[in-house]
């Protein structure tokens, strides 16, 4: 029994000793480990996710020597204004950065996935493209809580950095045609520190969704590529050509409300002013004063019309036909003028043969007057006749205006709708 009992103690030394045994060699050999690891980690700048930059990486330095391509990821959520003003677009959108970094380490990578997200202060240490926006006015990350942006590793070779921003551009606009006219505002990326040999860029992915226009904007829009003639920009007085990638907001105008504010309300105080030569010119007081209001009120919508369109070096297409329209009123109440001229003459005339038949001159020959009857009727018959011929005169006019109104249309609006636009895109 002295001997069970020595055997048994020595079976529960060896249960007791053994894990923790076991214990103490796990912990040696993950200090091995980590030491290892410890003194990898040493051989590399920085480290995130098992991507390490090397000991000798340079923020400075292109990834590539030879030449670096980059791609752009353009997300277009909304156009957010159209400034007529200040000739600018504001826009929200994901820009998007990707490109291909040789010099990363991913022997100690932790996964295989082909979107892996990377801790964005992992940015700071790497080499980033040094881009330019042609034409920029304001650049601004937006923030909920934190920065809205994201760095990625892609395929284990790329680095894509992907930011929320609101982004407002220059755009030459040209509104000599408004409100018939359409823009194309062309927002060019690139490079200005590394020319076409150094460094390309090219437009991986563009997205625009018309039907989430903002529909208190002005213009229908849509988000197209930039042409091949786009692609390259080269400054004056040099020999450097520069990548350029990026993508083109056309603006067309909705002109429809114009149509029913301004152009056919003033056609039709045109075709009312029309009316007056179907007026006795006798009735001076009705006469005139249609024609003199609807003259104050073509006035009025001038001013407002000036006030709405958007600054411009010459005349626009809606100014023309506004002052076209005061003309053609400006017309109907010279004529009337010219009419009432010919009335205060014919008056003038009648008046001093009046005068003549009342003076008594003695002579060898006596004056023989016309008894009343005949001078009654002499009256009536100019009457009649200086009726007829200021009806005449009416009637020329009634139908020489709406002549003209119409040839003015036939010019007009061909002359506006063909007339291409000047701005030529470039930004």
């Amino acid at each position: 029994s002295l001997l069970q009992e020595k055997q048994f103690g020595l079976a529960q030394l060896r249960m007791g000793v053994w894990p923790f045994l076991s214990l103490i060699i796990f912990l040696l050999v993950m200090a091995i480990e980590t030491k290892k690891n410890g003194n990898k980690l040493k051989e590399f700048k920085t480290c995130v996710s098992g991507f390490c930059l090397p000991k000798n990486y340079s923020s400075l330095e292109l990834p590539n020597p030879e030449k670096t391509h980059i791609k752009m990821d353009l997300e277009v959520l909304d156009i957010l204004t159209v400034d007529d003003k200040k000739f600018s677009v504001s826009i929200n959108m994901y820009f998007g950065i990707k490109w291909n970094e040789s010099r990363l380490n991913i022997e100690n990578r932790e996964s295989d996935e082909p979107y892996l997200p990377l801790d964005i202060r992992f940015i700071n240490e790497a080499w980033v493209p040094n881009i330019f926006i042609y034409s920029l006015v304001s650049f601004k990350p937006l923030d909920c809580l934190k920065r809205l942006a994201g760095l990625w590793i892609v395929e284990g070779k790329e680095l894509f950095y992907n930011q929320l921003s609101h982004i407002t551009f220059m755009c030459p606009m040209r509104f000599n045609k408004f409100p018939l006219d359409s823009h194309v505002c062309s927002f060019w990326v690139g490079s200005t520190n590394f020319d076409e040999n150094k460094m390309t860029f090219d437009l991986g992915r563009l997205e625009y969704n018309a039907a989430n226009q903002n529909p208190v904007l002005d213009y229908i829009i849509s988000v197209e590529k930039l042409p091949a003639s786009e692609n390259v920009y080269e400054y004056a007085g040099s020999n450097q050509r520069f990548s350029i990638t990026g993508f083109r907001v056309v603006l067309k105008r909705h002109y429809s409300k114009y149509l029913y504010i301004y152009y056919l309300p003033s056609t039709l105080f045109v075709i009312t002013s029309w009316v007056s030569f179907l007026i006795p010119p006798e009735v001076v007081p009705g006469r005139m004063a249609l024609l003199v209001t609807l003259f104050l009120v073509l006035i009025n919508i001038f001013n407002n019309v000036t006030n709405v369109s958007p600054n411009t070096e010459g005349m626009t297409a809606i100014s023309s036909w506004m002052l076209a329209c005061i003309f053609f009123l400006f017309g109907a109440l010279m004529s009337y003028a010219s009419i009432l001229y010919i009335l205060l003459q014919q008056k003038l005339k009648k008046q001093k043969v009046k005068r003549e038949g009342l003076n008594i001159i003695y002579s060898n020959d006596c004056k023989v007057h016309n008894p009343p009857e005949i001078k009654q009727r002499l009256e009536e018959v100019d009457e009649i006749e200086r009726w007829k011929k200021m009806a005449n005169i009416d009637a020329i006019f009634f139908y020489l205006f709406p002549l003209s109104f119409l040839v003015f249309n036939l010019i007009y609006w061909p002359y506006w709708l063909m007339m291409p636009d000047e701005n030529d895109g470039s930004s």
